[in-house]
């Protein structure tokens, strides 16, 4: 139950991403990295949102994240920002950050690689810098329940491949032989799933852990695999086998909202999907989404996003269409 419903929504989101630039510091090395909404116009400009993440090749290494501790990472560790909160490296945990706010027109050669002298007494570190993106995004329960500082331990008895498909999206990357972008997509989302499930086995709260309820599990998959049922609260709950105030109360205090409203935004996000990835007409999407006519869309639309379908559709085909 878990794995259809997480699925669906990472199939919804249009995930995708990469490895952009590697990290070659000698120590001692102190200095602050992009914030992620440059990094999204320098990266991918026609996504709406990028999760940068960094994997500790050679370590170890301290990150600096604005809102949190200082945390130290060892050779093929992993960490993940789903809020893109700014962040820098050092070699120990008590060092003033420089900034260096033009490190990636820095970096050199290929692979595009940032150097840091430092003094050449100890041994280098080496990082792998990336990045998920998502592209149309009216409601993402996944990414908004995902923690805004997340640290994947390397465990080579359960993933030891982890550490080599970001390797291998990375060599991809500098590649760009046919077929590349596609074998890039298909990597970067394995290795989302892979931390994705590694939070949900760590975190019972929010969106991740209603899946693993037993009530909610259940509700959250009617709702996925049939958008489109005319679903109230009571017979959400009497499909689930528990009564409407349970489901009522359970939703609103796990996931903040309730099973209808849930219902609407994700169908809002179904119908982004479709006005970006189809030429199908408002009125089709529509019904096909649980709406009864197009103008009831409308409206659900203009009220939840700010403009009717049609004009966010054009709007996001000639950004995506500048920006490619």
């Amino acid at each position: 139950m878990q794995t259809d419903t997480l699925s669906n929504v990472l199939r919804v989101i249009r995930l995708s991403g990469g490895v952009f630039v590697r990290l070659e510091l000698s120590p001692p090395f102190a200095f602050g990295t992009l914030d992620a909404e440059t990094l999204r116009q320098y990266l991918a400009p026609e996504s709406e949102q990028i999760l940068p993440f960094h994997l500790v090749n050679k370590g170890p290494v301290w990150f600096h994240i604005e809102g949190s501790d200082p945390v130290k990472l060892e050779t093929n560790d992993i960490l993940v920002l789903p809020d893109g909160a700014g962040h820098g490296l050092s070699d120990s945990r008590d060092q003033e950050l420089v900034a260096v706010p033009n490190f990636l027109a820095d970096a050199q050669g290929t692979p595009q690689t940032f150097t840091w002298p430092g003094s050449g007494d100890s041994e280098e570190t080496r990082v792998l810098c990336g990045f998920f993106s998502c592209h149309a995004r009216i409601y993402s329960p996944l990414l908004d329940s995902l923690p805004s500082v997340m640290v994947i331990r390397h465990d080579p008895e359960r993933t030891p491949w982890l550490a080599a498909t970001l390797q291998r999206t990375f060599d991809e990357s500098l590649a760009r032989r046919p077929g590349g972008n596609a074998l890039i997509e298909q990597l970067t989302s394995l290795l989302f799933m892979e931390v994705v499930q590694r939070q949900l086995e760590k975190d019972s709260s929010g969106w991740l852990g209603a899946l693993s309820d037993p009530v909610l599990g259940q509700v959250l998959q009617f709702i996925h695999q049939q958008p489109a049922q005319t679903w109230t609260v009571e017979s959400l709950a009497k499909r689930a086998g528990s009564s409407s105030s349970v489901v009522a109360e359970r939703f609103a205090d796990t996931i903040g909202i309730s099973p209808i409203k849930y219902l609407t935004q994700w169908r809002l996000e179904l119908a982004a999907g479709r006005l970006l990835d189809s030429n199908d007409s408002i009125a089709e999407i529509a019904l096909d989404i649980g709406y009864a006519s197009e103008a009831s869309l409308n409206r659900a639309f203009k009220r939840h996003v700010g403009t009717p379908p049609a004009t966010w559709r054009t709007s996001k085909r000639q950004r995506l269409s500048v920006n490619r």
